[in-house]
């Protein structure tokens, strides 16, 4: 499975997604620098908590980016998006 480059992240709290924005937001990983902001919330319930990330490295797998993220808080769920044809 190859990355596309970018994922989601929805933690339990908001404050959470504040602190991995204020510490990832353009962090450089391997040759890439991410990008990490709030997506535009579909429902009340997720609003403030649920963070898009772009400029992921090709190699980054899933559990990789639980980890970066997950020392700022608990995860509900988390994604990286990858090519349909590929896996």
């Amino acid at each position: 499975g190859q990355s596309l480059g970018y994922g989601f992240v929805n933690y339990v709290e908001a404050g959470d997604a504040d602190r991995a924005i204020g510490a990832l937001n353009g962090l450089k990983l391997q040759t890439k620098t991410i990008k990490v902001s709030y997506v535009r919330p579909s429902s009340a319930s997720i609003r403030d908590a649920n963070l898009y990330v772009s400029g992921l490295p090709k190699a980054m797998g899933q559990k990789e980016m639980e980890q970066l993220f997950s020392q700022y808080g608990r995860i509900i769920t988390s994604r990286i998006l990858v090519d349909q044809v590929t896996g």
